[in-house]
């Protein structure tokens, strides 16, 4: 007994854990973006920190099962796919945007995705959850049109394009069966292979004028807490709480980056956001109902769960 009650808090812990990392990727990268890097430079420092890292992982796991053209199509989607247009997204639309579009709308595209290609049971309460997050979604983009700032839409529709390539790294990661930690060593490594010269020859970049505690802090979140430890942390918590629980706790990811962002960033929440966010919210848990029941698959690379 003791054993297992050592086990379930850990797990709680680890998942609580994955919970404050992944609301903070909203406001780091809000910050990031809003100050003196550009979206690039976070993308840059988000695969380039964590391709050095996990390096060795990929020399000693190699590709697995993989062929060569899969792992370029995951890592190319998992890396700059996800991260342009979710880091470009925080330059025109609030964090707690970012939290309940990036982190909720995963699931209205990875659902019906992994139906067709998986073949994978929708059920009533997963219908009804992706309806939900469909409406809580449409109530932030409506909240975007009646703001002050007229291209904060372009910021929710960015995050749609996030939340879009992280769902379609779920369903390959799952149909390919890819493992967690050997999928985030080949994201890392070949997103940095192919992106970050591409950055430093052709694309905007303040990496030379920024101050170096600007630098170092996002590239310790986002090369290591945000890609590394995050990850591990969630598949522990799963290992030892089981999907189902450790996604309920996840669910709260977007409530908790929006509360964050009003209280350390002073970013307001207005009526028709803090609907969407509880719509959001309310569509995710629907959709972990939905999936209890459901025969269990390898855990992807997280999402994510979330990206973050």
């Amino acid at each position: 007994m003791r054993a297992n009650t050592r086990e379930f808090s850990i797990g709680i812990a680890c998942a609580l854990s994955v919970v404050v990392l992944w609301s903070s990727f909203h406001l780091i990268s809000r910050i990031g973006v809003q100050t003196t890097l550009t979206p690039y430079d976070l993308v840059t420092l988000r695969v380039g920190v964590a391709g050095v890292i996990m390096l060795p992982v990929l020399l000693s796991r190699g590709f697995g099962h993989l062929r060569l053209w899969q792992a370029i199509v995951l890592a190319l989607i998992a890396g700059p796919g996800f991260g342009l247009p979710a880091f470009i997204g925080f330059q025109f639309a609030p964090a707690a945007h970012g939290a309940a579009i990036l982190a909720g709308a995963i699931p209205l595209f990875a659902v019906p995705m992994a139906a067709i290609a998986l073949g994978e049971h929708l059920s009533g309460w997963k219908i009804l959850g992706l309806l939900t997050i469909a409406a809580g979604v449409i109530f932030l983009i409506s909240d975007s049109f009646t703001g002050f700032d007229g291209n904060q839409w372009r910021g929710d529709l960015l995050f749609l394009g996030g939340a879009f390539a992280w769902a379609v790294v779920a369903v390959l990661a799952r149909a390919w069966r890819v493992e967690p930690v050997r999928g985030t060593a080949l994201i890392a490594v070949i997103s940095m292979i192919i992106f970050v010269p591409i950055h430093i020859a052709f694309l905007p970049t303040q990496l030379d004028t920024a101050p170096l505690i600007d630098i170092g802090g996002q590239a310790l979140f986002h090369g290591v807490l945000s890609m590394i430890i995050s990850l591990l942390l969630f598949t522990r918590a799963i290992a030892l709480l089981g999907a189902s629980l450790t996604t309920t706790i996840t669910a709260f990811v977007p409530a908790c980056g929006a509360i964050a962002a009003l209280i350390l960033l002073g970013e307001p929440l207005t009526g028709l956001t803090s609907g969407g966010i509880v719509l959001v919210t309310i569509g995710m848990l629907a959709a972990v109902l939905g999936a209890r029941h459901a025969k269990s698959a390898p855990t992807p690379v997280p999402a994510s769960g979330s990206p973050e």
